[in-house]
């Protein structure tokens, strides 16, 4: 209409009256912090050190790796036992308690979830026995070992020729003897050849000849440090051919680079052999004649 005053719409929010927000009752504010402080009060005066002493303990200590060592000893070595407080195990410093040890060459300690603690180790190999008063063992890093008990030792050869006596358990012994003989281990224990396990002893006291006793009692006579696979095939091959004939051979000479010896035991050397262990290196008679030639030069490696 005309002459009207103009009609104003108004929609959605502005049409709506908003109650104001409810102002916290200090009551209840007051509540909250009372309930604040009783918890802290109660949770101060727990038992921490009863709940520490059933709760944060070691429950169970796993040792692997174990060959000749036992768990107890290992444990005993880490300084880990069973019910210990757990927030005092130091695992750093307990692997390097284990590394102090001879007879470990490495080892690994680590928590596991949620109480427990695992030591992992490797244990040095015996390769050889050496003269130390009583044997003693040597691994094939030149590191001494003493025996785990007294008069038990690995089965392995005997370095003879030489002693290490004075020679303190851990120490790394770098003789020329001691390079020679662990040479020689190595080389006997190659997978082609496997007549490592047929050696009873090894004989270093002549600087030009290495004397090998096998088990059966046959000595080889070899040149000082290890010849080549070559040569030492040849040897394997000898040894087979004389098992297979069932002769048993006194000496075989390994001295010459294209040829072996063989000195068999003669009828009246073997019904004269009294019963009972083998002679060692060093035990038996004279060189057979004709063997007295000279071996070719051999330099250390």
């Amino acid at each position: 209409m005309l002459g009207a005053s103009p009609v104003t719409f108004y929609q959605g929010r502005a049409l709506r009256r908003e109650a104001p927000a409810p102002r916290p009752r200090r009551g209840r504010r007051a509540l909250r912090v009372a309930l604040v402080a009783l918890g802290i009060a109660l949770f101060a005066h727990l038992p921490w050190e009863g709940l520490r002493r059933k709760v944060a303990v070691v429950e169970g200590v796993r040792v692997e790796g174990l060959r000749t060592l036992d768990a107890v000893r290992v444990r005993g070595i880490a300084g880990i036992q069973p019910g210990q407080d757990l927030f005092s195990v130091d695992c750093a410093r307990a692997r390097q308690r284990l590394l102090a040890d001879s007879r470990i060459e490495r080892a690994e300690v680590r928590r596991e979830w949620p109480r427990g603690i695992r030591v992992r180790v490797v244990e040095r190999a015996p390769v050889l026995l050496v003269r130390h008063g009583s044997p003693w063992e040597l691994d094939s890093a030149g590191v001494m070992l003493r025996p785990l008990a007294e008069g038990v030792v690995a089965d392995v050869p005997m370095l003879s020729g030489v002693s290490f006596e004075g020679v303190p358990d851990g120490a790394r012994v770098s003789t020329a003897e001691a390079r020679r003989g662990l040479g020689w281990v190595q080389a006997l224990s190659a997978s082609d050849l496997q007549l490592g396990g047929q050696v009873s002893e090894i004989d270093v006291s002549d600087a030009r000849v290495t004397a090998l006793t096998w088990m059966s009692g046959t000595r080889v006579l070899a040149p000082a440090w290890p010849p080549g696979s070559r040569r030492l095939s040849a040897l394997r091959a000898v040894l087979a051919d004389l098992v297979l004939r069932g002769t048993a051979a006194r000496e075989i000479d390994l001295r010459f680079a294209d040829q072996v010896i063989v000195r068999p035991v003669e009828p009246d050397e073997r019904a004269a052999a009294p019963p009972g262990p083998v002679p060692r290196a060093g035990e038996s008679g004279a060189v057979a004649a004709g063997a007295q030639a000279a071996p070719e030069p051999q330099h250390d490696p």
